[in-house]
């Protein structure tokens, strides 16, 4: 399967409050690494404060099972910027 029959595309905008918090998301996405790139790929860029994530499967269920999957990573990293926050807010008080 070449690159060109990765025929389902989806792309997400995920705003976030500055850019330095969009590019920390964006590099901890960037470590997980597409497993078979002949068959799904995730590129993950960042401007200002926007997170972008641009999808591309040859399946709609793959493209559905990519997507779930990495909205559950950016949760995470936004749950844990969350909680690192806090802490931080709480040590300067």
């Amino acid at each position: 399967m070449s690159t060109a029959s990765l025929n389902e595309r989806l792309t997400l905008q995920i705003p976030f409050p500055s850019p330095r918090l969009a590019k920390i998301a964006a590099d901890v996405l960037e470590v997980d690494k597409d497993l078979k790139p002949e068959v799904s790929r995730r590129i993950v860029t960042t401007q200002d404060s926007i997170m972008t994530l641009d999808f591309r499967t040859s399946t709609l269920k793959l493209l559905r099972t990519v997507v779930n999957s990495s909205l559950e990573m950016v949760q995470m990293v936004v749950n844990t910027m969350g909680a690192f926050d806090d802490v931080e807010q709480v040590q300067q008080s």
